[in-house]
Protein backbone atom coordinates (compact mmCIF):
# COMPACT_ATOMS: atom_id res chain seq x y z
CA UNK A 1 0.00 0.00 0.00
CA UNK A 2 1.29 3.44 -0.88
CA UNK A 3 0.88 6.22 1.66
CA UNK A 4 1.50 9.92 1.06
CA UNK A 5 3.49 11.30 3.96
CA UNK A 6 2.91 14.99 3.29
CA UNK A 7 0.67 16.49 0.60
CA UNK A 8 2.34 19.89 1.12
CA UNK A 9 -0.95 21.77 0.91
CA UNK A 10 -3.07 23.50 3.51
CA UNK A 11 -5.41 20.96 5.05
CA UNK A 12 -3.61 18.06 3.37
CA UNK A 13 -2.20 14.88 4.85
CA UNK A 14 0.69 15.43 7.27
CA UNK A 15 3.47 13.08 8.36
CA UNK A 16 1.77 12.52 11.72
CA UNK A 17 -1.41 11.37 9.98
CA UNK A 18 0.59 9.18 7.58
CA UNK A 19 2.26 7.43 10.50
CA UNK A 20 -1.11 6.82 12.12
CA UNK A 21 -2.47 5.37 8.86
CA UNK A 22 0.59 3.12 8.57
CA UNK A 23 -0.12 1.69 12.03
CA UNK A 24 -3.74 1.01 11.05
CA UNK A 25 -2.60 -0.67 7.83
CA UNK A 26 -0.16 -2.90 9.67
CA UNK A 27 -2.82 -3.90 12.18
CA UNK A 28 -4.99 -5.39 9.40
CA UNK A 29 -2.36 -8.05 8.73
CA UNK A 30 -3.22 -7.86 5.01
CA UNK A 31 -0.39 -5.64 3.72
CA UNK A 32 3.13 -6.87 2.89
CA UNK A 33 4.88 -3.57 2.10
CA UNK A 34 4.30 0.13 2.62
CA UNK A 35 5.37 2.38 -0.22
CA UNK A 36 5.66 6.13 0.29
CA UNK A 37 5.11 9.32 -1.68
CA UNK A 38 5.07 13.08 -1.23
CA UNK A 39 2.87 15.81 -2.67
CA UNK A 40 -0.46 15.73 -4.47
CA UNK A 41 -0.83 15.74 -8.25
CA UNK A 42 -3.32 18.59 -8.43
CA UNK A 43 -1.19 21.13 -6.55
CA UNK A 44 2.32 19.95 -5.66
CA UNK A 45 3.26 17.66 -8.56
CA UNK A 46 6.63 19.42 -8.75
CA UNK A 47 7.52 17.66 -5.48
CA UNK A 48 6.33 14.22 -6.61
CA UNK A 49 8.56 14.15 -9.70
CA UNK A 50 11.10 16.66 -8.44
CA UNK A 51 13.61 18.18 -10.84
CA UNK A 52 17.27 18.90 -10.14
CA UNK A 53 16.15 22.13 -8.42
CA UNK A 54 15.09 19.99 -5.42
CA UNK A 55 17.86 18.35 -3.33
CA UNK A 56 18.25 14.54 -3.51
CA UNK A 57 16.75 12.67 -0.58
CA UNK A 58 14.21 15.44 0.00
CA UNK A 59 11.40 12.95 0.76
CA UNK A 60 13.38 10.58 2.98
CA UNK A 61 11.82 11.90 6.18
CA UNK A 62 8.60 10.11 5.23
CA UNK A 63 9.76 6.46 5.10
CA UNK A 64 12.08 7.17 8.03
CA UNK A 65 9.18 8.24 10.25
CA UNK A 66 6.91 5.40 9.12
CA UNK A 67 9.63 2.78 9.54
CA UNK A 68 10.07 3.78 13.19
CA UNK A 69 6.36 3.19 13.77
CA UNK A 70 5.79 -0.16 12.02
CA UNK A 71 7.62 -3.44 11.42
CA UNK A 72 6.50 -3.80 7.78
CA UNK A 73 9.14 -3.17 5.07
CA UNK A 74 8.98 0.46 3.95
CA UNK A 75 9.93 1.79 0.51
CA UNK A 76 11.62 5.19 0.15
CA UNK A 77 11.57 7.29 -3.04
CA UNK A 78 12.74 10.67 -4.27
CA UNK A 79 15.52 11.49 -6.76
CA UNK A 80 17.78 8.48 -6.28
CA UNK A 81 20.32 8.84 -9.10
CA UNK A 82 22.79 6.09 -8.29
CA UNK A 83 23.09 2.98 -6.09
CA UNK A 84 25.40 4.70 -3.61
CA UNK A 85 22.62 7.09 -2.60
CA UNK A 86 20.29 4.13 -2.10
CA UNK A 87 22.89 2.24 -0.06
CA UNK A 88 23.40 5.22 2.22
CA UNK A 89 19.67 5.60 2.85
CA UNK A 90 19.35 1.89 3.64
CA UNK A 91 22.43 1.90 5.91
CA UNK A 92 21.07 4.91 7.81
CA UNK A 93 17.83 3.03 8.47
CA UNK A 94 15.57 5.43 6.59
CA UNK A 95 13.97 2.66 4.51
CA UNK A 96 14.06 -1.05 3.77
CA UNK A 97 13.85 -0.68 0.00
CA UNK A 98 14.46 2.14 -2.47
CA UNK A 99 12.28 2.87 -5.49
CA UNK A 100 13.99 4.17 -8.64
CA UNK A 101 11.90 5.26 -11.63
CA UNK A 102 13.57 7.96 -13.71
CA UNK A 103 16.98 6.41 -13.03
CA UNK A 104 15.82 3.27 -14.85
CA UNK A 105 14.35 5.31 -17.69
CA UNK A 106 17.79 6.86 -18.23
CA UNK A 107 19.50 3.48 -17.90
CA UNK A 108 17.36 0.31 -17.97
CA UNK A 109 20.47 -1.63 -16.83
CA UNK A 110 20.64 0.42 -13.61
CA UNK A 111 20.08 -2.58 -11.33
CA UNK A 112 22.11 -5.04 -13.42
CA UNK A 113 25.15 -2.75 -13.45
CA UNK A 114 24.86 -2.07 -9.73
CA UNK A 115 24.55 -5.78 -8.94
CA UNK A 116 27.54 -6.61 -11.14
CA UNK A 117 29.73 -4.02 -9.42
CA UNK A 118 29.74 -1.59 -12.37
CA UNK A 119 27.81 1.25 -10.76
CA UNK A 120 30.18 3.84 -12.27
CA UNK A 121 28.97 2.80 -15.74
CA UNK A 122 25.36 3.72 -15.00
CA UNK A 123 23.98 6.52 -17.17
CA UNK A 124 22.76 8.64 -14.27
CA UNK A 125 19.49 10.52 -14.55
CA UNK A 126 19.75 14.31 -14.74
CA UNK A 127 16.37 14.93 -13.08
CA UNK A 128 15.85 17.46 -15.88
CA UNK A 129 12.30 16.14 -16.55
CA UNK A 130 12.57 17.28 -20.16
CA UNK A 131 11.73 14.10 -22.05
CA UNK A 132 10.12 11.86 -19.39
CA UNK A 133 7.83 13.95 -17.19
CA UNK A 134 7.83 16.72 -19.81
CA UNK A 135 6.64 14.41 -22.59
CA UNK A 136 3.89 13.02 -20.38
CA UNK A 137 2.76 16.60 -19.81
CA UNK A 138 2.50 16.99 -23.58
CA UNK A 139 0.76 13.61 -24.06
CA UNK A 140 3.75 12.21 -25.97
CA UNK A 141 5.58 8.91 -25.66
CA UNK A 142 8.21 8.50 -22.96
CA UNK A 143 11.74 9.64 -23.75
CA UNK A 144 15.03 10.57 -22.11
CA UNK A 145 17.31 13.48 -22.89
CA UNK A 146 20.43 11.31 -22.78
CA UNK A 147 19.13 7.89 -23.85
CA UNK A 148 18.01 7.92 -27.50
CA UNK A 149 16.59 4.39 -27.18
CA UNK A 150 14.10 5.28 -24.46
CA UNK A 151 10.58 4.78 -25.78
CA UNK A 152 11.93 2.89 -28.79
CA UNK A 153 13.33 -0.19 -27.09
CA UNK A 154 11.12 -2.55 -29.10
CA UNK A 155 12.30 -1.15 -32.45
CA UNK A 156 15.29 -3.21 -33.63
CA UNK A 157 18.26 -1.36 -35.06
CA UNK A 158 19.38 -2.34 -38.56
CA UNK A 159 22.81 -3.97 -38.87
CA UNK A 160 25.68 -1.76 -40.05
CA UNK A 161 25.93 -1.55 -43.82
CA UNK A 162 29.64 -2.28 -43.50
CA UNK A 163 31.72 -2.53 -40.34
CA UNK A 164 35.12 -0.98 -39.92
CA UNK A 165 34.44 2.32 -41.65
CA UNK A 166 36.57 5.34 -40.72
CA UNK A 167 34.24 7.92 -39.20
CA UNK A 168 35.29 11.45 -38.29
CA UNK A 169 33.02 13.32 -35.87
CA UNK A 170 33.60 17.08 -35.63
CA UNK A 171 32.28 18.58 -32.40
CA UNK A 172 32.33 17.18 -28.88
CA UNK A 173 28.92 18.23 -27.58
CA UNK A 174 26.11 15.79 -26.77
CA UNK A 175 25.24 15.17 -30.43
CA UNK A 176 28.81 14.56 -31.49
CA UNK A 177 29.62 12.32 -28.55
CA UNK A 178 26.46 10.25 -29.05
CA UNK A 179 27.27 9.84 -32.73
CA UNK A 180 30.80 8.76 -31.85
CA UNK A 181 29.66 6.28 -29.20
CA UNK A 182 27.00 4.68 -31.38
CA UNK A 183 29.31 4.43 -34.39
CA UNK A 184 32.03 2.82 -32.26
CA UNK A 185 29.55 0.35 -30.76
CA UNK A 186 28.59 -0.68 -34.27
CA UNK A 187 32.12 -1.59 -35.23
CA UNK A 188 33.44 1.59 -36.86
CA UNK A 189 36.78 3.32 -36.24
CA UNK A 190 35.81 6.70 -34.84
CA UNK A 191 37.85 9.85 -34.33
CA UNK A 192 36.21 12.71 -32.44
CA UNK A 193 37.59 16.21 -32.97
CA UNK A 194 36.84 19.12 -30.62
CA UNK A 195 38.29 22.59 -31.14
CA UNK A 196 38.22 23.52 -27.44
CA UNK A 197 40.27 21.84 -24.74
CA UNK A 198 37.36 19.87 -23.30
CA UNK A 199 34.32 17.89 -24.39
CA UNK A 200 30.75 18.80 -23.54
CA UNK A 201 29.77 21.57 -25.93
CA UNK A 202 27.32 23.99 -24.34
CA UNK A 203 26.52 21.64 -21.44
CA UNK A 204 29.11 23.12 -19.04
CA UNK A 205 27.72 26.57 -19.87
CA UNK A 206 24.16 25.52 -19.06
CA UNK A 207 25.39 23.89 -15.83
CA UNK A 208 27.34 26.96 -14.71
CA UNK A 209 24.53 28.17 -12.45
CA UNK A 210 24.04 26.48 -9.06
CA UNK A 211 20.44 25.38 -9.65
CA UNK A 212 21.43 23.59 -12.88
CA UNK A 213 24.73 21.96 -11.85
CA UNK A 214 23.43 18.40 -12.30
CA UNK A 215 22.86 19.06 -16.00
CA UNK A 216 26.61 18.48 -16.33
CA UNK A 217 25.93 14.77 -15.80
CA UNK A 218 24.92 14.40 -19.45
CA UNK A 219 28.45 15.41 -20.46
CA UNK A 220 30.09 13.26 -17.77
CA UNK A 221 28.05 10.22 -18.78
CA UNK A 222 28.80 10.64 -22.48
CA UNK A 223 32.51 11.33 -21.91
CA UNK A 224 32.78 8.12 -19.88
CA UNK A 225 30.97 6.25 -22.63
CA UNK A 226 33.27 7.72 -25.28
CA UNK A 227 36.27 6.41 -23.35
CA UNK A 228 34.78 2.96 -22.80
CA UNK A 229 34.01 2.49 -26.49
CA UNK A 230 37.54 3.32 -27.59
CA UNK A 231 36.81 6.51 -29.54
CA UNK A 232 39.98 8.38 -30.51
CA UNK A 233 39.43 11.82 -28.95
CA UNK A 234 41.44 14.80 -30.18
CA UNK A 235 40.78 18.09 -28.40
CA UNK A 236 42.12 21.57 -29.24
CA UNK A 237 41.96 20.71 -32.93
CA UNK A 238 40.40 23.10 -35.43
CA UNK A 239 38.96 21.12 -38.34
CA UNK A 240 38.33 22.74 -41.71
CA UNK A 241 37.25 21.46 -45.11
CA UNK A 242 40.82 21.02 -46.37
CA UNK A 243 41.70 18.93 -43.32
CA UNK A 244 38.80 16.57 -43.97
CA UNK A 245 39.64 16.29 -47.66
CA UNK A 246 43.19 15.36 -46.75
CA UNK A 247 42.06 12.83 -44.15
CA UNK A 248 39.58 11.25 -46.58
CA UNK A 249 37.53 9.24 -44.04
CA UNK A 250 34.56 7.13 -45.09
CA UNK A 251 32.03 9.35 -43.33
CA UNK A 252 31.97 12.72 -41.56
CA UNK A 253 29.48 13.75 -38.89
CA UNK A 254 29.29 17.47 -38.23
CA UNK A 255 28.20 18.42 -34.71
CA UNK A 256 29.67 21.90 -34.58
CA UNK A 257 26.89 23.44 -32.49
CA UNK A 258 25.63 27.01 -32.52
CA UNK A 259 26.82 30.50 -31.70
CA UNK A 260 25.07 33.49 -30.12
CA UNK A 261 23.06 35.53 -32.58
CA UNK A 262 22.40 39.14 -31.54
CA UNK A 263 18.76 40.11 -32.22
CA UNK A 264 17.99 42.74 -34.80
CA UNK A 265 16.82 45.21 -32.19
CA UNK A 266 20.15 45.16 -30.32
CA UNK A 267 21.61 47.57 -32.91
CA UNK A 268 25.16 46.60 -31.95
CA UNK A 269 24.97 48.18 -28.49
CA UNK A 270 27.96 46.87 -26.45
CA UNK A 271 25.83 46.36 -23.34
CA UNK A 272 23.26 44.17 -25.07
CA UNK A 273 24.77 40.70 -24.66
CA UNK A 274 23.77 37.05 -24.92
CA UNK A 275 23.26 34.72 -21.96
CA UNK A 276 26.30 32.76 -23.16
CA UNK A 277 28.41 35.91 -23.00
CA UNK A 278 27.55 36.14 -19.31
CA UNK A 279 27.92 32.45 -18.47
CA UNK A 280 31.16 32.11 -20.44
CA UNK A 281 32.68 35.21 -18.83
CA UNK A 282 32.84 37.55 -21.82
CA UNK A 283 30.48 40.05 -20.18
CA UNK A 284 29.96 40.95 -16.53
CA UNK A 285 26.73 42.93 -16.18
CA UNK A 286 26.23 45.00 -13.06
CA UNK A 287 23.66 47.41 -11.68
CA UNK A 288 20.23 47.21 -13.26
CA UNK A 289 19.71 44.42 -15.80
CA UNK A 290 16.82 43.40 -18.05
CA UNK A 291 16.89 39.77 -19.18
CA UNK A 292 14.89 39.25 -22.38
CA UNK A 293 13.30 35.79 -22.47
CA UNK A 294 12.35 34.76 -26.01
CA UNK A 295 13.03 31.03 -25.47
CA UNK A 296 10.79 30.29 -22.50
CA UNK A 297 13.20 27.83 -20.91
CA UNK A 298 16.12 27.75 -18.49
CA UNK A 299 18.36 30.20 -20.35
CA UNK A 300 16.69 33.37 -19.11
CA UNK A 301 15.73 32.20 -15.63
CA UNK A 302 19.17 30.71 -14.94
CA UNK A 303 21.10 33.84 -15.88
CA UNK A 304 18.58 36.01 -14.01
CA UNK A 305 19.25 34.05 -10.81
CA UNK A 306 23.00 34.22 -11.35
CA UNK A 307 22.97 37.98 -11.84
CA UNK A 308 20.69 38.52 -8.85
CA UNK A 309 23.10 36.49 -6.72
CA UNK A 310 25.88 38.78 -7.95
CA UNK A 311 24.00 41.80 -6.63
CA UNK A 312 22.25 43.00 -9.79
CA UNK A 313 18.72 44.37 -9.79
CA UNK A 314 17.08 42.06 -12.34
CA UNK A 315 13.87 42.13 -14.35
CA UNK A 316 12.94 39.36 -16.79
CA UNK A 317 10.90 40.55 -19.75
CA UNK A 318 9.16 38.12 -22.10
CA UNK A 319 6.88 38.29 -25.12
CA UNK A 320 5.01 35.29 -23.70
CA UNK A 321 2.27 35.17 -21.10
CA UNK A 322 4.62 33.60 -18.53
CA UNK A 323 8.35 33.95 -17.94
CA UNK A 324 9.98 30.58 -18.59
CA UNK A 325 6.73 29.19 -19.98
CA UNK A 326 8.22 25.78 -20.95
CA UNK A 327 9.33 25.22 -17.36
CA UNK A 328 5.74 24.24 -16.63
CA UNK A 329 6.01 20.81 -18.27
CA UNK A 330 9.34 20.04 -16.56
CA UNK A 331 7.86 21.04 -13.17
CA UNK A 332 10.44 23.81 -12.69
CA UNK A 333 8.07 26.76 -12.90
CA UNK A 334 6.95 26.67 -9.26
CA UNK A 335 10.47 26.49 -7.85
CA UNK A 336 11.64 29.24 -10.24
CA UNK A 337 8.93 31.57 -9.00
CA UNK A 338 9.83 30.86 -5.38
CA UNK A 339 13.51 31.58 -5.99
CA UNK A 340 12.75 34.65 -8.11
CA UNK A 341 10.61 36.13 -5.35
CA UNK A 342 13.29 35.41 -2.77
CA UNK A 343 15.89 37.21 -4.92
CA UNK A 344 13.67 40.16 -5.78
CA UNK A 345 13.63 39.34 -9.50
CA UNK A 346 10.80 41.18 -11.27
CA UNK A 347 8.85 39.48 -14.08
CA UNK A 348 7.04 41.32 -16.90
CA UNK A 349 5.06 39.57 -19.64
CA UNK A 350 3.57 40.32 -23.09
CA UNK A 351 6.40 42.75 -23.90
CA UNK A 352 8.22 42.75 -27.26
CA UNK A 353 11.62 44.48 -27.62
CA UNK A 354 11.49 47.07 -30.39
CA UNK A 355 14.96 48.60 -30.23
CA UNK A 356 17.66 50.14 -28.05
CA UNK A 357 19.33 53.52 -27.87
CA UNK A 358 22.25 54.71 -25.75
CA UNK A 359 21.29 55.49 -22.19
CA UNK A 360 22.91 57.44 -19.39
CA UNK A 361 26.47 56.50 -18.33
CA UNK A 362 26.84 54.02 -21.17
CA UNK A 363 23.63 52.21 -20.28
CA UNK A 364 20.75 51.07 -22.43
CA UNK A 365 17.34 52.57 -23.15
CA UNK A 366 15.22 49.56 -24.16
CA UNK A 367 12.04 50.26 -26.14
CA UNK A 368 9.24 47.74 -25.59
CA UNK A 369 5.73 47.23 -26.90
CA UNK A 370 2.92 45.62 -24.92
CA UNK A 371 1.59 43.55 -27.81
CA UNK A 372 -1.96 42.87 -26.49
CA UNK A 373 -2.65 46.63 -26.38
CA UNK A 374 0.00 48.12 -28.67
CA UNK A 375 1.14 50.55 -25.98
CA UNK A 376 4.80 51.48 -25.71
CA UNK A 377 7.05 51.13 -22.69
CA UNK A 378 10.70 51.76 -21.87
CA UNK A 379 13.35 50.46 -19.51
CA UNK A 380 16.43 52.54 -18.70
CA UNK A 381 18.98 50.00 -17.44
CA UNK A 382 22.72 49.38 -17.27
CA UNK A 383 22.63 46.12 -19.26
CA UNK A 384 20.34 43.94 -21.36
CA UNK A 385 20.94 40.18 -21.50
CA UNK A 386 19.27 38.22 -24.31
CA UNK A 387 17.96 34.67 -24.15
CA UNK A 388 17.21 34.40 -27.86
CA UNK A 389 17.55 31.82 -30.60
CA UNK A 390 21.13 30.98 -31.56
CA UNK A 391 22.60 30.69 -35.06
CA UNK A 392 23.82 27.38 -36.44
CA UNK A 393 27.61 27.12 -36.49
CA UNK A 394 27.64 25.73 -40.01
CA UNK A 395 30.78 27.31 -41.46
CA UNK A 396 32.38 23.90 -42.01
CA UNK A 397 29.19 22.54 -43.60
CA UNK A 398 29.09 25.46 -46.02
CA UNK A 399 32.76 24.85 -46.85
CA UNK A 400 31.92 21.30 -47.88
CA UNK A 401 28.47 21.74 -49.35
CA UNK A 402 29.39 22.78 -52.88
CA UNK A 403 31.74 19.80 -53.30
CA UNK A 404 29.46 17.15 -51.78
CA UNK A 405 28.97 15.09 -54.98
CA UNK A 406 32.73 14.94 -55.55
CA UNK A 407 33.80 14.22 -51.96
CA UNK A 408 35.06 10.70 -51.20
CA UNK A 409 33.05 10.64 -47.97
CA UNK A 410 29.46 11.24 -46.91
CA UNK A 411 28.66 14.27 -44.73
CA UNK A 412 25.95 14.37 -42.06
CA UNK A 413 24.83 17.12 -39.68
CA UNK A 414 23.40 16.64 -36.20
CA UNK A 415 22.24 18.93 -33.43
CA UNK A 416 22.52 22.70 -33.38
CA UNK A 417 24.64 23.00 -36.53
CA UNK A 418 21.61 21.66 -38.38
CA UNK A 419 19.10 23.75 -36.40
CA UNK A 420 19.58 25.13 -32.86
CA UNK A 421 17.36 23.22 -30.43
CA UNK A 422 17.73 21.40 -27.11
CA UNK A 423 20.13 18.62 -26.16
CA UNK A 424 17.67 15.78 -26.74
CA UNK A 425 17.41 16.56 -30.45
CA UNK A 426 21.20 16.45 -30.77
CA UNK A 427 21.47 13.12 -28.95
CA UNK A 428 18.70 11.48 -30.99
CA UNK A 429 20.15 12.75 -34.26
CA UNK A 430 23.66 11.66 -33.28
CA UNK A 431 22.44 8.14 -32.70
CA UNK A 432 20.26 8.10 -35.80
CA UNK A 433 23.07 9.20 -38.13
CA UNK A 434 25.55 6.74 -36.61
CA UNK A 435 23.08 3.89 -37.09
CA UNK A 436 22.71 4.83 -40.76
CA UNK A 437 26.44 4.54 -41.50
Amino acid sequence: MRICGDELIEGGTTIEEAVAVARLVEATGKVDYINTSIGVATATLYMIEASMQVPPGYAMFIPSAIRQAVSLPVVGVGRFKDPLQADRALAAGHADLIGVVRGQIADPDFVAKARAGHATEIRTCLSCNQECVGRMGLNRWLGCIENPRTGRESVPLPPPRRRGRRVHVVGGGPGGMQAAVTAAQRGHHVTLFERSSRLGGQVPVAAAVPSRAEFLDIARNLIAHVRRTGVDVRTSVEVDADFLRAQAPDAVVLATGARPNPPWWAAGHPRVVDVRDVLEGRAEPSGTVVVVDELGFHQATSVAELLADRGCQVEVVTNGMVVGQDLGVTLDLETWNVRAAARGIAQSTDLVPMGVTPGADGGVLLALQHHPTGTDAQRAVDWVVCAVQQQAEDTLWRGLREDLPALPFSVHRVGDCLAPRRAHAAVVEGQRVAVSL
